[in-house]
């Protein structure tokens, strides 16, 4: 009998995938890639260049990547379609091309540089649909949608100051897409009807709840960053991107929601991508589209320079992952690259911050100062969160700049 609790095991196993088996091409709301696009690459990188960073930073293991790219001497040869026997060739350029600076730029940055800010998640009345609020007892809750954009705001005046044009993707507590989970139904009944079929043993009031939540993580967690990943590419088109979050630790127990004594920060940058991913066309597209425009370089630097200011700042520990879905990139502690649909789909450099772990013994109760006391509180954690932002931006420019 298909329970609550096997339900529950299918809407994760199949979270992001349209279809089950072997021809599974385009992620969920993705669109089908257009290969030609890479033509302007042709000739650019060298075979060592392009290798060297496929297994350090956007795979590193060649059983994951084999399948759907192979190297020859003077090209790569891509698998444009799953499941067909149909190859994009990238060739190499014979010239000494010598790997990217530190900095990773090669080309000169405009004067302001444009640096999209994105406040994480959407917060308000959203917040609980996307699994972003708690609260403990009578305390205020904790929504963190709220708090990324309370950091995002208090950054705009000091961007400004430091000679930078600063632009909200996000401004206020709404969603950037005008669609709402009624939106997705049809894609939610064909993703039901997939998984389930003619599974009669499914009560309606399970498949209706199974519904109800696919509809609405299609809405929060990809159509928004889909909507957000447009006005970056098509509208804003800034120098890089900055990602803010809080993260956060699972209870150790969830009937109790006691604080968890661990608080730490790190940094994501695009990379990691599993074989499971790569399988999907659009996602194996866009991770050679990073790899050419070659943006690893320039999100390690910014990273590094945002690990090591927050590290000054706050003084909280690194946190390093364990799973085989995050991989440790350079030698920074706290830099670590994992494939998101933003840090993919925003088709600039990107950095994504998780400071603080927000229900720690130590963050939570600074974030019930600031909710108590709002903005402007002297030392708060959300002024000490865009003073590290600060701290690493501006070295980052300034290295940039020295070409270092």
């Amino acid at each position: 009998m298909v329970g609550v609790v096997h339900l529950v095991y299918l809407f994760f196993l199949f979270l992001f995938c349209p279809s089950i088996g072997l021809v599974a091409k385009v992620s969920t709301l993705g669109q089908t890639p257009d290969w030609s696009e890479l033509d302007r690459f042709q000739m650019v990188l060298s075979a060592e260049e392009f290798v060297h960073t496929l297994t350090t930073v956007y795979c590193p293991r060649q059983e994951w990547w084999s399948p759907w790219i192979k190297i020859e001497k003077d090209r790569a040869r891509i698998r444009k379609s799953n499941g067909e026997d149909e190859w994009y060739d990238l060739y190499f350029t014979d010239r000494n091309n010598t790997l990217p600076s530190k900095t990773g730029f090669r080309k000169k940055l405009p004067d302001p540089w444009v640096v999209a800010i994105d406040p994480g998640h959407i917060g308000g009345e959203w917040a609980k649909m996307e699994r972003r609020e708690f609260s403990i007892g009578q305390d205020r809750p904790v929504r963190e949608g709220e708090l990324t954009l309370a950091v995002a705001k208090e950054l705009l005046p000091r961007l400004h100051t430091m000679g930078v044009r600063p632009v909200l993707i996000r401004e206020e507590l709404q969603p950037v897409t005008s669609r709402r989970p009624t939106d997705f139904n049809d894609y939610a009944q064909a993703w039901a009807h997939e998984i389930l079929g003619s599974d009669t043993n499914a009560t309606s009031e399970e498949k209706s709840a199974l519904l109800k939540d696919r509809k609405e993580l299609l809405f929060y967690r990809v159509d928004e960053i889909q909507e957000r990943a447009r006005l970056v590419n098509q509208s804003i088109q800034p120098d890089l991107v900055i990602c803010l979050h809080f993260n956060a630790a699972p209870w150790p127990d969830p009937e109790k929601q006691e604080l968890v004594e661990r608080d730490d920060h790190h940094m994501l940058v695009n990379g990691c991508y599993m074989g499971g991913e790569l399988a999907y066309d659009d996602q194996r597209f866009e991770m050679i589209w990073r790899l050419v425009n070659r943006w690893s370089k320039p999100e390690q630097h910014l990273a590094e320079c945002l690990s090591h200011a927050f590290s000054k700042a706050t003084a909280l520990p690194t946190f390093s992952y364990k799973g085989p879905n995050a991989q440790k990139i350079g030698d920074v502690p706290g830099v670590w690259a994992r494939n998101l649909l933003a840090n993919r789909r925003y088709f600039c450099p990107v950095v994504f911050l998780e400071p603080y772990v927000a229900n720690s013994q130590s963050s939570y109760p600074r974030i019930q100062k600031w909710l108590e006391k709002g903005v402007g509180e002297d030392a708060s954690i959300i002024s000490e969160y865009a003073d590290a932002v600060m701290l690493g931006l501006e070295r980052f420019i300034r290295e940039t700049k020295e070409g270092i």
